[in-house]
Protein backbone atom coordinates (compact mmCIF):
# COMPACT_ATOMS: atom_id res chain seq x y z
CA UNK A 1 0.00 0.00 0.00
CA UNK A 2 1.37 3.54 -1.11
CA UNK A 3 2.27 6.01 1.63
CA UNK A 4 -0.13 9.45 1.69
CA UNK A 5 0.25 12.44 2.96
CA UNK A 6 -2.03 14.17 4.90
CA UNK A 7 -2.87 18.02 4.49
CA UNK A 8 -1.30 19.86 7.64
CA UNK A 9 -3.97 20.87 9.71
CA UNK A 10 -7.16 19.06 8.67
CA UNK A 11 -6.08 15.54 8.11
CA UNK A 12 -7.16 15.44 4.74
CA UNK A 13 -5.96 13.51 1.71
CA UNK A 14 -4.24 15.98 -0.88
CA UNK A 15 -5.19 16.26 -4.54
CA UNK A 16 -1.31 15.13 -4.58
CA UNK A 17 -2.09 12.20 -2.94
CA UNK A 18 -4.37 11.03 -5.21
CA UNK A 19 -1.88 11.99 -7.84
CA UNK A 20 0.56 9.56 -6.44
CA UNK A 21 -1.65 6.71 -6.02
CA UNK A 22 -3.03 6.98 -9.33
CA UNK A 23 0.62 7.55 -10.93
CA UNK A 24 -0.58 10.49 -12.89
CA UNK A 25 -0.01 14.40 -12.80
CA UNK A 26 -1.95 16.84 -10.39
CA UNK A 27 -3.36 18.35 -13.32
CA UNK A 28 -4.66 15.26 -14.51
CA UNK A 29 -6.19 14.37 -11.68
CA UNK A 30 -8.01 17.96 -10.89
CA UNK A 31 -8.95 17.70 -14.85
CA UNK A 32 -10.85 14.33 -14.47
CA UNK A 33 -12.64 15.31 -10.95
CA UNK A 34 -13.80 19.13 -12.76
CA UNK A 35 -13.92 17.81 -16.40
CA UNK A 36 -14.50 14.06 -16.84
CA UNK A 37 -15.36 14.77 -20.37
CA UNK A 38 -12.32 15.61 -21.17
CA UNK A 39 -10.51 12.49 -20.01
CA UNK A 40 -10.72 8.61 -21.36
CA UNK A 41 -12.66 6.00 -19.22
CA UNK A 42 -9.67 4.19 -18.29
CA UNK A 43 -8.03 6.68 -16.35
CA UNK A 44 -11.33 8.00 -14.85
CA UNK A 45 -11.91 4.75 -13.24
CA UNK A 46 -8.25 3.90 -11.81
CA UNK A 47 -8.37 8.25 -10.78
CA UNK A 48 -11.94 7.47 -8.91
CA UNK A 49 -10.55 4.00 -7.48
CA UNK A 50 -7.76 6.41 -5.81
CA UNK A 51 -10.24 8.88 -5.05
CA UNK A 52 -12.17 5.47 -3.75
CA UNK A 53 -9.31 3.79 -1.97
CA UNK A 54 -7.68 7.33 -0.23
CA UNK A 55 -11.77 9.14 0.98
CA UNK A 56 -10.50 12.16 -1.14
CA UNK A 57 -12.81 14.98 -0.52
CA UNK A 58 -12.41 17.96 -3.26
CA UNK A 59 -11.85 21.50 -1.45
CA UNK A 60 -15.16 23.05 -2.37
CA UNK A 61 -13.97 26.58 -2.39
CA UNK A 62 -11.13 26.21 -4.52
CA UNK A 63 -13.51 24.12 -6.89
CA UNK A 64 -15.68 26.98 -7.18
CA UNK A 65 -12.76 29.56 -7.55
CA UNK A 66 -11.82 27.47 -10.46
CA UNK A 67 -14.63 26.62 -11.84
CA UNK A 68 -15.97 30.69 -11.68
CA UNK A 69 -12.20 31.28 -14.02
CA UNK A 70 -12.23 28.19 -15.97
CA UNK A 71 -9.21 28.12 -18.64
CA UNK A 72 -8.56 31.89 -17.60
CA UNK A 73 -6.04 31.35 -14.83
CA UNK A 74 -2.53 32.24 -14.98
CA UNK A 75 -0.38 31.55 -11.72
CA UNK A 76 2.45 33.70 -10.32
CA UNK A 77 4.45 32.18 -7.56
CA UNK A 78 7.28 34.28 -6.08
CA UNK A 79 9.27 35.24 -3.36
CA UNK A 80 9.46 38.94 -4.03
CA UNK A 81 5.88 39.93 -3.43
CA UNK A 82 6.45 42.70 -0.77
CA UNK A 83 9.46 44.27 -2.92
CA UNK A 84 8.60 47.74 -4.59
CA UNK A 85 10.41 46.58 -7.73
CA UNK A 86 8.43 43.23 -7.45
CA UNK A 87 4.98 44.74 -6.85
CA UNK A 88 5.31 47.51 -9.61
CA UNK A 89 5.71 44.63 -12.08
CA UNK A 90 3.39 42.37 -11.05
CA UNK A 91 0.67 45.13 -10.99
CA UNK A 92 1.18 45.89 -14.42
CA UNK A 93 1.30 42.48 -15.13
CA UNK A 94 -2.30 41.81 -13.98
CA UNK A 95 -3.31 44.94 -15.82
CA UNK A 96 -2.51 43.58 -19.19
CA UNK A 97 -3.36 40.31 -18.08
CA UNK A 98 -6.94 41.26 -17.31
CA UNK A 99 -7.37 42.96 -20.33
CA UNK A 100 -7.26 39.92 -22.08
CA UNK A 101 -9.74 38.16 -19.99
CA UNK A 102 -7.24 36.21 -17.58
CA UNK A 103 -7.17 35.94 -13.51
CA UNK A 104 -3.61 36.17 -11.99
CA UNK A 105 -3.54 33.81 -8.97
CA UNK A 106 -0.39 35.31 -6.89
CA UNK A 107 1.43 33.06 -4.38
CA UNK A 108 3.89 33.61 -2.13
CA UNK A 109 6.12 30.26 -1.92
CA UNK A 110 8.01 31.00 1.31
CA UNK A 111 4.61 30.39 3.17
CA UNK A 112 5.36 26.71 1.46
CA UNK A 113 8.79 26.18 2.61
CA UNK A 114 8.80 22.10 2.46
CA UNK A 115 5.31 22.04 1.76
CA UNK A 116 5.60 21.51 -1.94
CA UNK A 117 3.14 19.00 -2.51
CA UNK A 118 0.19 21.29 -0.41
CA UNK A 119 1.53 24.43 -2.47
CA UNK A 120 1.31 21.92 -5.94
CA UNK A 121 -1.96 20.69 -4.33
CA UNK A 122 -3.54 25.01 -4.30
CA UNK A 123 -1.60 25.19 -7.44
CA UNK A 124 -3.47 22.85 -9.67
CA UNK A 125 -7.16 22.80 -7.93
CA UNK A 126 -7.18 25.71 -10.43
CA UNK A 127 -7.41 24.67 -14.21
CA UNK A 128 -4.28 26.67 -15.09
CA UNK A 129 -3.59 28.45 -18.57
CA UNK A 130 0.22 29.16 -17.39
CA UNK A 131 2.66 28.97 -14.63
CA UNK A 132 5.06 32.33 -13.78
CA UNK A 133 8.15 31.52 -11.56
CA UNK A 134 9.29 34.73 -10.11
CA UNK A 135 12.67 34.95 -8.22
CA UNK A 136 12.49 31.29 -6.96
CA UNK A 137 15.14 29.34 -5.98
CA UNK A 138 13.54 26.28 -4.65
CA UNK A 139 14.84 23.61 -6.83
CA UNK A 140 12.68 21.31 -5.45
CA UNK A 141 9.58 23.06 -6.36
CA UNK A 142 10.89 24.03 -9.61
CA UNK A 143 11.48 20.34 -10.40
CA UNK A 144 7.98 19.59 -9.15
CA UNK A 145 6.03 21.95 -11.06
CA UNK A 146 7.97 21.01 -13.92
CA UNK A 147 7.18 17.40 -13.32
CA UNK A 148 3.74 17.90 -13.35
CA UNK A 149 3.59 20.24 -16.42
CA UNK A 150 0.99 20.41 -18.34
CA UNK A 151 1.36 24.45 -19.61
CA UNK A 152 3.34 26.74 -20.40
CA UNK A 153 5.77 27.81 -17.74
CA UNK A 154 7.60 30.72 -17.87
CA UNK A 155 10.51 31.85 -15.49
CA UNK A 156 11.76 35.32 -14.45
CA UNK A 157 14.50 36.16 -12.37
CA UNK A 158 17.54 32.62 -12.33
CA UNK A 159 17.99 31.15 -15.14
CA UNK A 160 16.18 27.25 -15.37
CA UNK A 161 16.64 25.31 -18.78
CA UNK A 162 14.65 22.06 -18.45
CA UNK A 163 11.45 21.79 -19.77
CA UNK A 164 10.48 26.00 -19.54
CA UNK A 165 9.44 27.57 -22.27
CA UNK A 166 10.18 31.17 -21.30
CA UNK A 167 13.56 32.45 -19.63
CA UNK A 168 13.94 36.19 -18.51
CA UNK A 169 16.74 36.68 -16.78
CA UNK A 170 17.41 39.59 -14.49
CA UNK A 171 20.70 40.91 -13.49
CA UNK A 172 21.08 43.13 -10.77
CA UNK A 173 24.94 43.37 -11.08
CA UNK A 174 24.89 46.05 -13.96
CA UNK A 175 22.11 48.12 -11.69
CA UNK A 176 25.09 47.85 -9.00
CA UNK A 177 28.23 48.51 -11.38
CA UNK A 178 26.15 51.94 -12.26
CA UNK A 179 25.08 53.05 -8.30
CA UNK A 180 28.78 52.29 -7.51
CA UNK A 181 30.04 54.02 -10.26
CA UNK A 182 27.79 57.18 -9.60
CA UNK A 183 29.04 56.94 -6.08
CA UNK A 184 33.09 56.83 -7.10
CA UNK A 185 32.09 59.47 -9.87
CA UNK A 186 31.24 61.91 -6.81
CA UNK A 187 34.57 62.35 -5.43
CA UNK A 188 33.93 59.13 -3.09
CA UNK A 189 36.84 56.97 -2.49
CA UNK A 190 36.88 54.85 1.09
CA UNK A 191 33.82 53.03 0.18
CA UNK A 192 31.89 50.14 1.78
CA UNK A 193 29.17 47.95 1.14
CA UNK A 194 26.55 46.98 3.54
CA UNK A 195 24.85 43.65 2.61
CA UNK A 196 22.05 41.52 4.64
CA UNK A 197 19.81 38.51 4.16
CA UNK A 198 18.56 38.31 0.57
CA UNK A 199 18.18 35.41 -2.00
CA UNK A 200 21.57 33.70 -3.01
CA UNK A 201 21.26 34.61 -6.77
CA UNK A 202 20.50 38.63 -6.32
CA UNK A 203 22.82 39.12 -3.66
CA UNK A 204 26.13 37.16 -6.19
CA UNK A 205 24.57 39.62 -8.65
CA UNK A 206 24.76 42.52 -6.40
CA UNK A 207 28.37 41.97 -4.94
CA UNK A 208 29.63 41.24 -8.53
CA UNK A 209 28.37 45.09 -9.64
CA UNK A 210 30.09 46.61 -6.54
CA UNK A 211 33.66 44.31 -7.18
CA UNK A 212 33.47 45.07 -10.76
CA UNK A 213 33.21 48.40 -10.38
CA UNK A 214 35.59 49.02 -7.59
CA UNK A 215 38.35 47.42 -9.34
CA UNK A 216 37.53 49.15 -12.54
CA UNK A 217 38.23 52.53 -10.82
CA UNK A 218 41.02 50.83 -8.59
CA UNK A 219 39.95 51.57 -5.21
CA UNK A 220 39.86 48.71 -2.59
CA UNK A 221 37.07 46.40 -2.13
CA UNK A 222 37.20 44.91 1.75
CA UNK A 223 34.96 47.19 3.24
CA UNK A 224 32.23 44.91 3.14
CA UNK A 225 29.66 43.73 5.80
CA UNK A 226 27.50 40.81 5.01
CA UNK A 227 24.60 39.79 7.79
CA UNK A 228 22.81 37.08 8.24
CA UNK A 229 19.93 39.23 9.21
CA UNK A 230 17.01 40.67 7.41
CA UNK A 231 17.44 43.64 5.43
CA UNK A 232 15.48 46.09 7.19
CA UNK A 233 15.32 49.24 8.91
CA UNK A 234 16.37 47.87 11.93
CA UNK A 235 19.00 45.97 10.60
CA UNK A 236 20.66 48.80 8.84
CA UNK A 237 20.46 51.35 12.39
CA UNK A 238 22.13 48.16 13.84
CA UNK A 239 25.16 47.55 11.95
CA UNK A 240 26.43 51.23 11.39
CA UNK A 241 28.46 51.41 14.75
CA UNK A 242 30.37 48.41 13.67
CA UNK A 243 31.04 49.32 10.38
CA UNK A 244 32.04 52.93 11.47
CA UNK A 245 34.48 51.09 14.44
CA UNK A 246 36.31 48.94 11.58
CA UNK A 247 36.44 51.36 9.00
CA UNK A 248 36.55 55.03 10.73
CA UNK A 249 37.88 56.15 7.75
CA UNK A 250 34.58 55.94 5.34
CA UNK A 251 33.00 58.51 3.59
CA UNK A 252 30.57 56.29 1.75
CA UNK A 253 28.42 53.11 2.44
CA UNK A 254 26.33 51.46 -0.54
CA UNK A 255 23.21 49.80 0.75
CA UNK A 256 21.84 46.55 -1.35
CA UNK A 257 18.36 47.63 -0.16
CA UNK A 258 16.85 50.44 0.21
CA UNK A 259 15.79 49.41 3.79
CA UNK A 260 19.22 49.40 5.11
CA UNK A 261 20.23 52.21 3.85
CA UNK A 262 17.25 54.15 5.66
CA UNK A 263 18.35 52.38 8.74
CA UNK A 264 21.78 53.95 8.56
CA UNK A 265 19.98 57.03 8.07
CA UNK A 266 18.19 56.69 10.81
CA UNK A 267 21.13 55.77 12.83
CA UNK A 268 22.97 58.66 11.33
CA UNK A 269 20.45 60.88 12.69
CA UNK A 270 20.61 59.54 16.50
CA UNK A 271 24.39 59.86 16.29
CA UNK A 272 24.67 63.45 14.99
CA UNK A 273 26.65 62.32 11.89
CA UNK A 274 25.86 64.34 9.04
CA UNK A 275 25.09 62.49 5.98
CA UNK A 276 26.26 63.20 3.53
CA UNK A 277 29.09 65.73 4.65
CA UNK A 278 30.24 63.33 7.22
CA UNK A 279 29.21 59.98 5.73
CA UNK A 280 27.54 59.49 2.41
CA UNK A 281 24.63 56.77 1.95
CA UNK A 282 23.10 55.07 -1.14
CA UNK A 283 20.61 52.18 -1.55
CA UNK A 284 18.86 49.94 -4.35
CA UNK A 285 15.70 49.84 -5.48
CA UNK A 286 13.77 53.21 -5.57
CA UNK A 287 11.23 52.76 -3.23
CA UNK A 288 8.98 55.21 -2.31
CA UNK A 289 9.80 56.06 1.09
CA UNK A 290 13.69 56.72 -0.11
CA UNK A 291 12.40 60.34 -1.46
CA UNK A 292 10.91 61.17 1.78
CA UNK A 293 13.52 60.11 4.16
CA UNK A 294 15.78 62.64 5.35
CA UNK A 295 17.94 63.30 3.87
CA UNK A 296 16.01 62.22 0.51
CA UNK A 297 17.91 58.67 -0.56
CA UNK A 298 20.07 58.48 -3.62
CA UNK A 299 19.14 54.39 -4.77
CA UNK A 300 18.90 52.85 -8.70
CA UNK A 301 15.81 52.57 -10.08
CA UNK A 302 15.08 49.32 -12.08
CA UNK A 303 12.29 50.02 -14.93
CA UNK A 304 9.73 47.49 -13.42
CA UNK A 305 6.42 48.98 -15.02
CA UNK A 306 8.49 48.87 -18.75
CA UNK A 307 10.00 45.12 -17.62
CA UNK A 308 6.30 43.90 -16.10
CA UNK A 309 4.89 45.14 -19.83
CA UNK A 310 7.45 42.90 -21.47
CA UNK A 311 6.54 40.17 -19.37
CA UNK A 312 3.14 40.47 -20.40
CA UNK A 313 3.50 40.42 -23.69
CA UNK A 314 6.06 37.67 -24.21
CA UNK A 315 3.72 35.55 -21.87
CA UNK A 316 0.23 36.72 -23.73
CA UNK A 317 2.08 35.70 -26.96
CA UNK A 318 2.93 32.31 -25.64
CA UNK A 319 -0.73 31.58 -25.05
CA UNK A 320 -1.56 32.75 -28.28
CA UNK A 321 0.96 30.84 -29.97
CA UNK A 322 2.65 34.02 -31.66
CA UNK A 323 6.34 33.53 -32.00
CA UNK A 324 8.17 36.37 -31.90
CA UNK A 325 11.97 36.90 -30.84
CA UNK A 326 12.44 38.27 -27.46
CA UNK A 327 15.66 39.42 -25.84
CA UNK A 328 16.00 37.51 -22.41
CA UNK A 329 18.39 39.71 -20.61
CA UNK A 330 16.24 42.87 -21.24
CA UNK A 331 19.41 44.67 -22.36
CA UNK A 332 17.38 48.04 -23.18
CA UNK A 333 16.08 48.34 -19.78
CA UNK A 334 18.81 50.18 -18.12
CA UNK A 335 18.72 50.49 -14.63
CA UNK A 336 18.18 54.55 -13.47
CA UNK A 337 20.17 56.07 -10.72
CA UNK A 338 18.18 58.69 -8.55
CA UNK A 339 20.46 61.20 -7.19
CA UNK A 340 19.39 62.94 -4.01
CA UNK A 341 20.67 64.67 -1.25
CA UNK A 342 21.88 61.71 0.95
CA UNK A 343 25.18 61.47 -1.38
Amino acid sequence: MQDTKKRRGTGQITLFDVAKYAGVGTMTVSRALRMPEKVSDKLRQKIQLAVDTLGYKPNIAASLLASASANRVIAVITTKIYDHSAQILLDVLQTHLAKEGYTTLIIESYHYHKCESQLLDTLYSHNLEAILLFYIENDDLIEKIIQNKTVPIMNIGKKHEELIDINVEFDDSLAMYKLTEHVIKKGYQNIGLLCANQQYHLFQQRLHGWHKAMLTYHLPSHRIVNAAKPANFSTGAELLPDILLNWSELDALICTTDELACGVLYECQRRHIRVPYQLAVSGFGDNEFSQVSFPPLTTVALQSKQIGEYIAILLLNKLKNIVKQYKSDLSTLLPVIKSRASL
